[in-house]
């Protein structure tokens, strides 16, 4: 289990929540996987992809937990209407702490198969993987696997294979978990 500075997730909680002065849950969002070369591909989903997701929840705040450099991809999402916070003091990569603090601010948490489900998982935060079809022995090759193993907070949103890759039917179970107030990942563990 980690443990997040309690103090410094509720100041970035009350600004986030701040901003515009409408109340809105605060969903953290990240989209991209690590490692390299073609494995960071295979891991993580074209911002364009992401953005469809998050304009189908006018209601909802996002966080950016993304580590790397994003603040350009996020001004474009904010042009595109998307309600997305980026704040520029979290480094991920230079302050895991801060960054830590910052996810437990959030409500809940939705990001692709990388450090941020660990973050996330071990805060022990409502959390949906989207998980591509080329996830490593980690999430189990079942697709009745429902759940992470080692964090029962996170449910597993699979991309599908047939009749090609896509993730129509990750997003439909992603944004109906949005719909229905982000709850605790139910179902199959192992």
């Amino acid at each position: 289990v980690l443990v997040a500075d309690e103090n410094q997730s509720e100041l970035f909680r009350k600004e986030y929540l701040s901003i515009n002065q409408e109340p809105k849950r605060l969903v953290g969002v990240s989209w991209r996987g690590g490692a390299h070369g073609k494995r960071v591909h295979q891991k993580s989903l074209s911002v364009e992809v992401f953005a469809e997701l998050m304009l189908n929840h006018p209601d909802i705040r996002f966080v950016d937990l993304q580590y790397g450099n994003t603040s350009d991809q996020i001004k474009n999402w904010q042009k595109q209407g998307i309600d997305i916070v980026h704040d520029s003091r979290v480094n991920p990569l230079k302050n895991m702490d801060m960054w830590l603090s910052q996810v437990k601010a959030c409500d809940a948490v939705i990001s692709v198969a990388n450090t941020t489900i660990h973050g996330a998982g071990g805060l022990n935060l409502p959390t949906q993987c989207l998980l591509s079809i080329y996830s490593d022995w980690r999430w189990f090759v079942d697709p009745s696997v429902q759940r992470s193993y080692w964090y029962s907070s996170v449910g597993i949103a699979r991309q599908s294979r047939t009749p090609r890759p896509n993730w129509h039917d990750a997003f439909q179970q992603v944004s109906d978990w949005l719909e229905h107030g982000c709850p605790m990942p139910r179902g199959r563990r192992e």
